[in-house]
């Protein structure tokens, strides 16, 4: 461990509204971490719980704390802007935890060391356990950096599992724009706004990665899995990170409506499989956002689907196999 003086300040934000479950290990956590120059910035959105004392009780630690409280409660991405406007203009490096997430205490300690050695790279990220499940292990272990289209090509085709809910930014030149977190896309929301802001960061850098499982996610539990899981509105948020973010992650027009076309093919055949166990009001919903971007599938559309998916299956086993062994897969090659 380094002498506070002599490495970069780093701000973790964590914007929580009633955090009485998780909070305390969540900001626990924070202040065990063996990186020295920290500073730990958390906004209370208004909560109507004991979160103000579990706060508190961690006012005078070793990892200072910027605290403030909202006056009413803010929309959860509002709220996460909010709790960026925290931290402080001094900081080299960024990042949002959630208020029910844990991280390692050598997570920053070790991001932050291999940022430091790769300025290039504006994203920092590692491995990720989702409760049981570990996620970010089948990028290639033979190298670090990794180049930040490539890394979006991979994800948007569904053949990586890249970690982004736990990215470590370095700090922009013109500091952090007030909506860092989009709410919505083209008059569409945007719930995996983590995705979406990872996309941004690394449509235009490359990104630093640690292998190792640093980090811990609940899920289900969380506020974003509660809005997320009722009408699968995951499904619907992937499709526009596909409709947004395709257009630049691929190289050609063809690429991109290539990768259109199968995830389409894998919705379709959700749609299908909630007609069937007759979820109707999940189905509408989707049927409505998909006629919002003009997609209307056919009975041609859905036989694909059918006919497809389990090929699909196969081939998606075996990217990840065969990425996990170190070799190149010309349609998903990591640069």
């Amino acid at each position: 461990m380094c002498d506070a003086d002599r490495v970069p300040l780093v701000a973790i934000a964590t914007p929580v509204y009633n955090g009485a479950d998780h909070l305390a290990d969540t900001m626990a956590c924070v202040q065990a971490q063996t990186y020295p120059n920290l500073v730990h910035c958390v906004l209370d959105n208004a909560s109507t719980d004991v979160t103000p004392e579990i706060i508190a009780r961690f006012e005078g630690g070793r990892v200072p704390l910027i605290t403030a409280r909202n006056a009413v409660t803010l929309p959860q991405i509002d709220n996460w802007n909010a709790a960026l406007g925290l931290v402080p203009g001094t900081v080299a490096y960024f990042r949002v935890l959630a208020a029910d997430d844990m991280i390692a205490p050598d997570c920053i300690e070790k991001l932050v060391a291999l940022g430091e050695q790769n300025p290039r790279a504006d994203v920092i990220a590692c491995q990720e356990r989702v409760n049981t499940t570990l996620r970010g292990a089948d990028l290639p272990r033979d190298r670090s950096v990794f180049d930040g289209r490539s890394i979006m090509r991979a994800s948007l085709l569904k053949a990586l599992d890249f970690p982004y809910m736990h990215c470590l930014y370095r700090y922009p030149p013109r500091g952090i724009p007030a909506d860092f977190y989009a709410a919505e896309w083209n008059g569409n929301k945007l719930l995996c706004s983590d995705v979406d802001v990872a996309m941004r960061v690394l449509s235009e850098s490359c990104c630093a990665y640690v292998h190792e499982p640093l980090t811990m996610t609940r899920w289900p539990g969380s506020v974003t899995a509660a809005e997320l899981i009722p009408h699968r509105v995951d499904l619907w948020s992937i499709m526009l990170l596909i409709e947004r973010w395709g257009p630049v992650a691929f190289d050609t027009r063809a690429e991109f409506l290539k990768c259109r076309a199968r995830y389409l093919r894998y919705y379709y055949l959700h749609l299908l499989l909630w007609a069937a166990q007759r979820k109707f009001n999940i189905l509408e919903h989707h049927r409505s956002w998909l006629r919002g971007i003009s997609l209307q599938p056919t009975m041609l559309d859905y036989t694909h689907a059918v006919v497809e998916w389990p090929f699909l299956r196969l081939a998606r086993r075996f990217r990840q196999i065969v990425t996990r062994l170190g070799i190149p897969v010309p349609e998903y090659q990591l640069e």
